[in-house]
């Protein structure tokens, strides 16, 4: 009779660890979404306004500065430009407008407008007299988003 028992809570526990690695990617996968307006300022003399069909919204890891997502905002039937994009949840996230034209240009700056140091790659190990420091830049632009929330973050250029 002890040896069922023990095979009972045995199976319960094995079931218990399992859900709980089963859920473990499910909480990493979690989203939101960042909307909102974007206001276009005028442009200074000599040179011109874009479009909302010229401008991208990027989502880029606040630690890292790595793309998160891209998207084309698009004009509202109200002539308001407006864009989504889904971002992820429990992270530090910095949205930021560009005009396309140079959205597909690599630029290693953070929002503060200090140079970015990528992290060394994985395979290269740092030595043992050096020190690696990793930080987020905690700025205007970095939103923290709650698992499935809908912030409106209005932009502008």
């Amino acid at each position: 009779m002890d040896r069922v028992i023990l095979s009972l809570s045995k199976g319960a526990l094995a079931a218990i660890a399992i859900v709980a690695v089963a859920a473990m990617p499910a909480v990493a996968r979690e989203l939101a979404v960042a909307r909102g307006p974007i206001a276009i300022h005028d442009a200074a003399s000599g040179q011109r306004s874009p479009a909302c069909a010229e401008l991208v919204v990027e989502a880029r890891d606040a630690l890292d500065n790595h793309l998160i997502g891209r998207t084309q905002p698009q004009t509202d039937t109200d002539g308001t430009c407006r864009y989504a994009l889904s971002v992820p949840a429990q992270t530090a996230v910095w949205l930021r407008l560009r005009p396309a034209l140079v959205a597909s240009e690599r630029v290693d700056t953070t929002s503060a407008g200090s140079t970015y140091v990528p992290a060394p790659p994985a395979g290269r190990l740092a030595s043992s007299r050096s020190v690696q420091i990793r930080f987020t830049v905690i700025s205007p632009n970095t939103y923290f988003f709650a698992p499935n929330e809908q912030k409106t973050v209005p932009l502008s250029y």
